[in-house]
């Protein structure tokens, strides 16, 4: 996860907008949640997330798990310094780590790892695919959800308004995210994140724009995935 502006102070460039994450992907995060209920039979103890901006995300999961010990891979030092304040006694352990010190994590310790929106920062999906695995315990799972792939319609104008902005994107297909997956000795598993439920948007405060109600529901239901990861063990990865 790398970007192109040295010391940058927030990610989109306008605080306003940054502090609004939680609020903008309350849905998001709310079905990423029902999955991992779902999937989940035994309560991760340590939680990592993937670009954790301010920590919104760990702090949802931090309250329904009640984990152990809490891990964020996070780039820009103001958005760690934020999620630090956030998540003051959200866990017995909290390290906020920047992108090059993946290595500060020990090997078959995440039980739960999330990476929400930032998989088209990594300009290679096997090295990142690589680091999941070898943080993730045995029977842990990785969830990664991502709308800004090249299959979406909408990404190659949101592709350009991050250019603009500064920032070094990748394109990478749903495809070959789960063949990357695969490569390392995970299992990938795909389906939509949502299926159903209201859809709030401000298109006055909105960054990134739907030109039409059409388009803003198929980014909601069709397009913005999750990625389940799990690792290889002896059992067939398909049916």
């Amino acid at each position: 996860m790398k970007d192109s502006v040295i010391e940058r102070a927030t990610f989109f460039g306008d605080p306003a907008l940054d502090n609004d994450l939680p609020f903008v992907n309350d849905a998001f995060w709310s079905s990423l949640i029902g999955h991992m209920e779902r999937d989940v039979n035994k309560s991760p103890q340590v939680i990592l997330d993937v670009g954790c901006h301010s920590g919104g995300l760990l702090d949802v999961l931090s309250r329904r798990f009640a984990p152990a010990e809490l891990f964020g891979i996070e780039p820009l030092a103001t958005h760690r310094l934020a999620a630090s304040r956030r998540l003051d006694g959200a866990a017995a352990k909290v390290r906020l780590l920047d992108a090059s010190e993946w290595d500060q994590i020990p090997a078959g310790v995440v039980d739960l790892a999330t990476s929400h929106e930032m998989l088209y920062l990594e300009p290679d999906v096997r090295d990142f695919m690589t680091r999941v695995r070898r943080v993730l315990s045995c029977r842990g799972v990785g969830y990664v959800v991502l709308g800004c792939h090249a299959e979406n319609p909408l990404w190659q104008t949101w592709r350009t308004e991050l250019v603009a902005a500064g920032h070094s994107v990748y394109d990478h297909m749903p495809l070959e995210i789960m063949e990357a997956a695969s490569s390392v000795g995970l299992v990938p598993s795909v389906q939509p994140l949502r299926h159903s439920g209201w859809v709030t948007y401000d298109p006055l405060r909105a960054k990134f724009r739907y030109p039409d109600v059409q388009r803003m529901f198929d980014h909601h239901y069709r397009y913005k995935l999750i990625f389940r990861l799990r690792v290889a063990d002896d059992r067939p990865t398909t049916s």
